[in-house]
């Protein structure tokens, strides 16, 4: 009998891995590596991303999962971070590697106030994103009925 508990909590932490990882926020180590705008926007520090765009660098720049400086704001919690990407040209509509967007990011992380500055500076709801392919909404949906039953 231990045996088949064994295997069926097995079994549920196999199907549970993908959802608990649908989304890769940078880890402390990460961050901690962060220079330029990557480290403005995990820090919140709007003054450094209003003159490090003016001194003409790259507001969508990549790191190496494919965020740009506003994911990793949105990740972070940093709005006003993400003002001044969003005043600085930032896109906000952009994909990371794992093909969430800014606003799927603050849906699935239940972050109604991010979400709602993301939407009120033009970001796209509707658009496709996340391995769901389906919107913020889907994604945010299936990840957290995901996550209760693999919790549960």
């Amino acid at each position: 009998m231990n045996l088949l508990r064994t295997l069926a909590a097995s079994m549920m932490l196999a199907a549970c891995a993908p959802a608990l990882q649908a989304q890769t926020a940078p880890g402390a180590a990460e961050a901690a590596q962060y220079r330029g705008l990557h480290a403005a926007a995990h820090k919140g520090d709007a003054a450094r991303i209003a003159k490090l765009a003016a001194g003409g660098a790259d507001v969508n720049a990549r790191d190496a999962q494919g965020r740009t400086p506003l994911h990793v704001a949105t990740f972070a919690r940093q709005r006003e971070a993400i003002r001044a990407l969003a005043a600085a040209g930032a896109g906000l509509d952009l994909l990371e590697n794992d093909r969430y967007d800014a606003i799927t990011i603050a849906a699935v992380a239940d972050d109604e106030a991010t979400l709602d500055l993301l939407l009120t500076l033009g970001a796209k709801p509707g658009q496709m994103t996340s391995r769901y392919d389906g919107d913020a909404l889907i994604a945010a949906a299936r990840t957290s009925a995901t996550t209760a039953s693999c919790a549960g």
